[in-house]
C-alpha cells in the first residue's frame, strides 16, 4: 500500500467493486468493473475511491485500459501518482495503452512511448478504436 498525502494506492478488493463501479458513472467512464480485470484503486483518507487503474492480462503483457482519476481531482498530479506507484511495483512491467491523442504527453512522461509494431492479440482492438474513429495511440512503457 502506498500514501501520499492522505491518499492510498491498493489493488481491488472484492467488495470494493460496487464502489469502484459508482466511481466510474460519476465520473463518465464507460468500461465496466470486471473481476477478471487487475484494477487498483487510490482512496483518501475517508476510504472513498478517488482514482482507479484498469489492467488486463493478456499473453505475455498487461494492458493498461485505463486511469481514471475524480473529476474534481483532476490537474493536481494524482494520475501521475497512481501510475508512478504501479510502475515502481512491478505492476506495469510489459505493459501497453491506448491512450487519446490529448494524452500522449501525460503518458509520455509516465515512461510511455508510441510503438508502431502492434502485437497481434491488439490488432483487433485498435482496430475496433479507428472503426469508432476514437483517436488514440498505441504505447508501451519503457522501463
Amino acid at each position: 500500500m502506498s500514501s501520499d498525502v492522505d491518499y492510498h494506492i491498493q489493488p481491488i478488493l472484492p467488495e470494493q467493486r460496487p464502489q469502484l463501479a459508482q466511481f466510474y458513472k460519476r465520473n463518465q467512464y464507460k468500461g465496466k468493473v470486471k473481476a477478471t480485470d487487475r484494477s487498483w484503486i487510490m482512496t483518501d483518507i475517508n476510504g472513498q475511491i478517488v482514482g482507479a487503474a484498469r489492467l488486463c492480462q493478456q499473453a505475455g503483457f498487461t494492458l493498461l485500459r485505463g486511469v481514471w482519476i475524480d473529476k474534481t481531482l483532476r490537474g493536481q498530479g494524482r494520475g501521475s501518482q497512481l501510475l508512478r506507484y504501479l510502475n515502481a511495483t512491478g505492476v506495469l512491467t510489459n505493459s501497453y495503452c491506448f491512450p487519446y491523442l490529448h494524452l500522449e504527453s501525460f503518458y509520455r512522461r509516465q515512461g510511455f512511448v508510441q510503438v508502431s509494431l502492434v502485437p497481434a492479440s491488439l490488432q483487433p482492438v485498435l482496430a475496433r478504436y479507428n472503426r469508432c474513429d476514437e483517436q488514440v495511440l498505441l504505447m508501451s512503457l519503457v522501463s
